[in-house]
């Protein structure tokens, strides 16, 4: 399985369902959500700065976690969502090792 870091916002109405009366237990709701897609939550934070929230994922697949994002996305709580996926640079530079290039000449 893959490692992602979902960075994103939360939009006026997902900040107030943090903090509001009717609070809602956002790990254990994205816990669901990925068991719902066979991935799993690795960790979840709050930020201080450009982002509101980092979620750490393990998937099959970008389309797994992509369809995650689009459902929150989608309901209007979260915004400004940036996925990454983690590389394994021992695998990259195994492959880079055998890559033929030719610079440009000018």
């Amino acid at each position: 399985m893959s490692i992602y870091l979902t960075l994103g916002t939360y939009t006026n109405e997902g900040a107030a369902g943090l903090v509001g009366p009717d609070y809602s237990d956002r790990r254990a709701a994205m816990d669901a959500m990925h068991n719902s897609v066979g991935a799993k939550l690795v960790d979840y934070h709050i930020l201080r700065g450009q982002y509101d929230f980092c979620v750490i994922s393990e998937a099959d697949s970008f389309a797994v976690v992509a369809s995650m994002t689009l459902m929150a996305r989608g309901s209007g709580a979260v915004d400004n969502v940036v996925t990454l996926e983690s590389v394994d640079i021992e695998e990259i530079r195994s492959v880079a090792k055998g890559v033929q290039y030719t610079p440009p000449s000018g």
